[in-house]
């Protein structure tokens, strides 16, 4: 009888002691199953493209090169969720010049033309989820700037966001417009043709050309260096274009990398730089992530966690 009831005993304290240690036995088990880790790609950058951001409420019909706050967060959360790694403007620089490794599926993020709403609106989105941004920004137009009506970044305001982890370069000075180039015809991008002069009644010589578009890059990053300081000297070419004469130019004024508007992947030999737009109404971030994968589904690893 003693022994039944010891046999007892003994099973419910084994019952007890199960009950104790499943839990932690189910939660190890959920620990050791974790999803896979996404490898998209390696050695790779991805470089995206904005512009403006405005409130969603906005009146009126959404303009193009602009999305709104609540989809610019979405765009940030779909490729945190999706396994891409938000990699600052230097660091992207330093694996240009093979001075160092990229993380696997890592994006930079890039805004042209130095709208205040990059300090307004999407600074405070990018401090919020912890990710760096850079700017191309016009110098004639941050020079020219009236604080009180904004619209541009003043140097203050770029200042801070230096301070704060950001990234601030050439969008060139004064080059960011169309010109003429003849008495009539259509205007073309002032940093790719010879402008035509009025007052002479002739287009620019060659000479002409090449040292306004040199001497425009040359200012433009003295004047960087007088308000910022020390910078890597980028440029994003306004409107995308360029041609022979630009490159030529970029090369005398020390560029070092140039973004193009052309979709596509970059790897460290890429010094013109492809770059996926992702600033319009209708870029969803379904339809970011899609446009993405397009660039790099040949490369997709999977790996375990350990």
């Amino acid at each position: 009888m003693k022994r039944l009831i010891l046999s007892i005993a003994i099973l419910l304290l084994a019952g007890i002691v199960f009950l104790i240690i499943k839990p932690a036995d189910i939660k190890m088990t959920e620990q050791s199953m974790e999803p896979e880790t996404r490898i998209h790609y390696e050695n790779k950058v991805i470089v995206l493209l904005y512009h403006d951001v405005q409130e969603p409420d906005a009146a009126g019909m959404p303009l193009p090169l602009t999305v709104t706050t609540h989809q610019f967060e979405a765009h940030l959360k779909a490729l945190k969720d999706n396994g891409y790694q938000v990699i600052g403007m230097e660091d992207y620089v330093r694996f240009f010049r093979q001075e160092k490794t990229v993380p696997a599926n890592a994006v930079v993020l890039t805004f042209d033309d130095g709208y205040e709403s990059f300090h307004t609106r999407a600074y405070p989105i990018l401090q919020k989820h912890g990710v760096p941004a850079s700017n191309f920004v016009i110098g004639a137009s941050a020079d020219a700037n009236d604080p009180k009506k904004g619209q541009y970044l003043t140097w203050d305001q770029m200042r801070e966001l230096i301070r704060a982890g950001h990234g601030i370069y050439s969008h060139t000075y004064d080059s960011h417009r169309m010109i003429d180039t003849a008495p009539k015809g259509s205007q073309q991008p002032a940093l790719t043709h010879p402008a035509y002069l009025t007052q002479r009644k002739r287009a620019e010589s060659a000479e002409e050309f090449r040292k306004r578009i040199r001497s425009d890059l040359t200012f433009m990053n003295e004047r960087l260096h007088a308000e910022l300081g020390k910078h890597s000297k980028l440029l994003a070419f306004p409107y995308g274009a360029y041609n022979e004469e630009t490159l030529q130019a970029a090369d005398e004024a020390d560029m070092e990398m140039l973004f193009t508007i052309r979709e596509g992947i970059n790897t460290a030999e890429d010094r013109l730089v492809y770059r996926i737009n992702a600033g319009e109404p209708y870029i969803t971030a379904d339809a970011l992530i899609e446009t993405i994968r397009k660039y790099h589904q040949k490369n997709q690893i999977f790996l375990r966690n350990p």
